[in-house]
């Protein structure tokens, strides 16, 4: 049975892995190395923990939260909440306790899966500040962090048992809720985003249809698994069957390319600004001989790229060019990456068109897309067949896009979501009279049909002179240098623009000539100096009004831990300018 004829995305990947067999799920680091999970296997303990989880009362419409790192239990646990006609609650590992209770006291999960005893003692917390009941099952994936570990709630179960779960889940529709996705919260509270079946369904075919990965492909995912594009990626792979590639962390990416060896990698622009500033550290310290070369090359490649783009034939000196620079230059940046990676599926955040370049001159494709939490991911994407740099694409299958006379995007398709949990009011003012919903995202066409992200309508600064300002576009100038770990732009309602500019010592150090490295480094006049040259260079891009007129440093960088970002790396910019208050006032 094909894909298409399920409504469910569960239902799906229960056929699919049941004719793959021993044909290859995912691979998963466990004793300091890279492990295989059969798709036959991997079928058996998903339907083992969902009647594990039905013996312990967990039935349709119960909510279960999963608070897991990036991991293959992950997935367990999820299609396995799924197979028991449960509803699955993300969790971040990196949110705050009140935040966590938050989601507990509005979602009012009857079980939860915790990565360990500390994440265990985090919910506690979380549910002693909610006000939460004593009723939650907690199972961990240790012993001793629950009520049952995950091992526990699989092996007792037998056949018999699995073959009601697969009953239970042919009973489940399309309009079936299927998971409950609370925004990251840039601004304001978290809300739950209620996604059906059939939103996922329809998310996973169209971007089969867009992508085209199949079996004989392996995708590396980093992302958490709470965000919905590395959810979104993960059901594609669970129906579309290519082989699934936990990375350990970020930190380990490095290993783990090498290790893994991936066709394509799903991510967030901060893992591609992170190797493009590692190359450029690295040319930094080479000789002048090699940094002329690196240069050439990265001209060839862009000259290339630009061809390729145009549909072009590429001419043949050219083509002769770039075979010499991709031998001597490119060539040992893939092999750093395995050697086999084509592309980088890429969304959450707004990717620099300098860095996209670089990795299409280096003969890595970036495919950036745009999607929301209410969309669960994409509604449109750059695909391997037909990309623009420095745009998010074009629509997916059965996805309708316009935009308002203030430039909002407005969408429409089976992928776009009906209600947010508990939020009748904020449900209904997320749609327009013609039930078009109302992204609060800025957007514009190009001439042959791309879109592109222009700024966040709620976000826009609007100065006391009236003029509108995306903070996006500024903050991509200044985060363009190795001195600066993040920017946030700031001035609304005031007579000019200003930043915040989180420094990178390290960096500023290097730059500046200075011993040691700490955080009285930023009222030195060297690197004051420094950076008062990059604001100058950046303003020089931008238009008269959209310019920094002033800026104050502090010590970077913004983390998700400190509250800062949200787990994608959004700027929380109320709590940003909350903490700096007095700091930005001095500004004006």
């Amino acid at each position: 049975m094909t894909p298409e004829k399920h409504g469910t995305a569960i239902g799906a990947f229960l056929e699919r892995a049941r004719a793959a067999g021993d044909r290859p799920f995912a691979l998963f680091k466990a004793g300091g190395r890279y492990r295989e999970i059969s798709c036959a296997r991997m079928r058996e303990r998903v339907l083992r923990c969902a009647a594990g989880l039905s013996s312990r009362g967990v039935g349709r419409a119960d909510r279960v939260a999963i608070m897991l790192t990036t991991r293959l239990e992950w997935t367990v646990a999820d299609l396995a909440v799924m197979a028991a006609g449960a509803i699955s609650v993300p969790v971040y590992c990196a949110l705050t306790p009140e935040r966590i209770a938050h989601i507990l006291r509005d979602s009012a999960p009857k079980a939860a899966f915790v990565e360990d005893a500390r994440v265990a003692r985090l919910f506690e917390e979380a549910r002693k500040i909610g006000g939460i009941g004593e009723g939650m099952q907690i199972f961990g994936l240790e012993r001793g962090a629950g009520s049952a570990s995950l091992d526990e709630l699989e092996s007792m179960q037998d056949s018999a048992a699995c073959e009601c779960i697969e009953a239970l889940v042919e009973g489940l529709s399309g309009g079936d809720p299927a998971t409950y996705v609370y925004t990251s919260g840039t601004t304001g509270a978290l809300k739950g985003v209620v996604v059906t079946h059939g939103m996922i369904m329809s998310e996973v075919l169209a971007a089969g249809l867009a992508f085209r990965f199949t079996h004989r492909h392996v995708g590396l995912i980093a992302l958490p698994l709470a965000h919905v594009l590395g959810r979104m990626i993960q059901f594609y792979h669970a129906v579309h069957g290519p082989v699934l590639a936990y990375a350990e962390s970020l930190e380990r990416l490095a290993e783990n390319y090498l290790e893994v060896r991936p066709h394509f990698v799903c991510g967030v622009p901060r893992m591609l600004e992170k190797i493009h500033e590692r190359v450029w550290e690295h040319l930094r310290r080479a000789g002048p001989r090699s940094r002329r070369m690196a240069q050439w090359a990265l001209a060839v490649g862009r000259e290339r790229s630009q061809a390729a783009m145009r549909f072009r034939e590429i001419p043949l000196a050219l083509r002769l060019r770039h075979a010499i620079a991709d031998l001597v230059v490119f060539r040992r940046l893939r092999s750093r990456l395995g050697g086999r990676l084509s592309d980088f599926v890429c969304g959450g955040a707004r990717l620099s068109e300098e860095v996209s370049r670089f990795f299409h001159a280096a003969g890595i494709r970036v495919l950036e897309g745009y999607g929301l939490t209410e969309t669960f991911a994409a509604v449109t994407a750059n695909t391997p067949g037909d990309f623009r740099l420095g745009t998010v694409g074009k629509p997916l299958s059965g996805v309708a896009i316009k935009l308002a006379p203030d430039g909002e995007i407005l969408l429409k398709g089976p992928m776009v979501f009906r209600e947010y949990l508990n939020m009748p009011r904020e449900t209904a003012e997320a749609f327009d009279a013609e039930g078009w919903f109302r992204t609060g995202d800025l957007g514009e066409y190009s001439r042959d049909g791309f879109l592109r992200i222009t700024g966040r309508k709620k976000e826009m600064i609007v100065t006391a002179g009236g003029k509108n300002i995306s903070p996006q576009l500024i903050e991509s100038e200044l985060e363009g240098s190795p001195l600066v770990h993040n920017a946030m732009a700031y001035g609304d309602g005031r007579r000019y623009v200003t930043a915040l500019v989180a420094v990178n010592l390290e960096e500023a150090a290097k730059a500046a000539g200075i011993e040691g490295r700490d955080a009285g480094m930023l009222k030195d006049p060297r690197v004051i100096g420094l950076i008062e040259g990059h604001v100058r260079r950046c303003n020089e891009r931008l238009a008269k009004y959209e310019t920094v007129k002033r800026f104050a440093l502090v010590e970077g960088p913004f983390t998700v831990a400190g509250g800062e970002l949200t787990p994608t790396f959004k700027i929380r910019r109320e709590f940003v300018a909350e903490k700096y208050h007095d700091l930005l006032n001095s500004l004006y």
